[in-house]
C-alpha cells in the first residue's frame, strides 16, 4: 500500500469529515511562507481574493473572546493548501467557489462580499451553506466538496492547527504540569484540554 492509499483509507476511516488534502496538508505540517520582511504574499490567490478569503474565514470563526480566524492567518494557511497539496481541479474549483460569493453577493447586494455589512455578509454566508446541504455533489461523477464546505474545512482545519486556535480556543497546554482528575470545572474553565 503506498502512501496516497494510506491517507485514503484514514480518510475514509474517519468518515471523510476530511478531505485527502487536508488530511496531506496536516501530515505534511503545512507551515505558511513568509517574505523575507515577514509579510505574506498569497502564491495561489490574487490580493482580491486572500480579502475575501480573509472576511470569508473571519465570518465563519469570529474574533469573540479568543481571536478569530483573521488573526489566526488563516488565509495564508488556505493559500498554502491551494498551492502545495490540492489538486488542479479541486483549486479551480475553489477558487471559482471565490468567484460565485462575488456574484452572488452582486446579485443581492450590488456590492462585493467584503463592501457588505457583517448582517449582509452572515445572510449570505446562511444561503451558501444550505446550498451546500441541498446539492452535496456540485460536480457529478467528482469526489469534489460544495465550495462552501471546502471553506468551513479550510478555516476550521486552519484554525484549530494554528498556535492561535490551540493555545488560545483549545487551551492547548504542550507541556502540562500536574494531573488532578478530580477538579471541579469552575476551577477549569473548559473540559477539553
Amino acid at each position: 500500500m503506498d502512501r496516497r492509499e494510506a491517507i485514503k483509507r484514514l480518510a475514509f476511516l474517519s468518515g471523510g469529515a476530511l478531505s485527502l488534502s487536508t488530511v496531506a496538508g496536516i501530515m505534511g505540517g503545512c507551515t505558511s511562507k513568509s517574505n523575507s520582511s515577514g509579510s505574506f504574499s498569497p502564491q495561489t490567490l490574487t490580493d482580491a481574493q486572500n480579502d475575501l478569503v480573509i472576511q470569508l474565514s473571519e465570518r465563519i470563526i469570529p474574533a469573540t473572546d479568543t481571536p478569530g480566524a483573521q488573526a489566526a492567518r488563516v488565509n495564508e494557511y488556505i493559500d498554502l493548501m491551494l498551492t502545495e497539496w490540492n489538486t488542479k481541479e479541486e483549486r479551480e474549483h475553489f477558487l471559482d467557489g471565490l468567484d460565485r460569493v462575488n456574484e452572488l453577493s452582486n446579485q443581492q447586494y450590488d456590492h462585493d462580499f467584503i463592501d457588505l455589512e457583517e448582517a449582509d455578509q452572515i445572510a449570505l454566508l446562511e444561503e451558501l451553506e444550505q446550498q451546500a446541504l441541498d446539492e452535496p455533489n456540485p460536480v457529478p461523477d467528482s469526489d469534489l466538496k460544495p465550495f462552501f464546505d471546502m471553506m468551513k474545512e479550510f478555516t476550521v482545519v486552519g484554525y484549530y492547527t494554528s498556535e492561535i486556535g490551540a493555545s488560545e480556543e483549545l487551551n492547548l497546554n504542550l507541556i502540562p504540569g500536574y494531573y488532578d482528575a478530580c477538579l471541579p470545572y469552575s476551577e477549569v474553565g473548559r473540559a477539553w484540554s
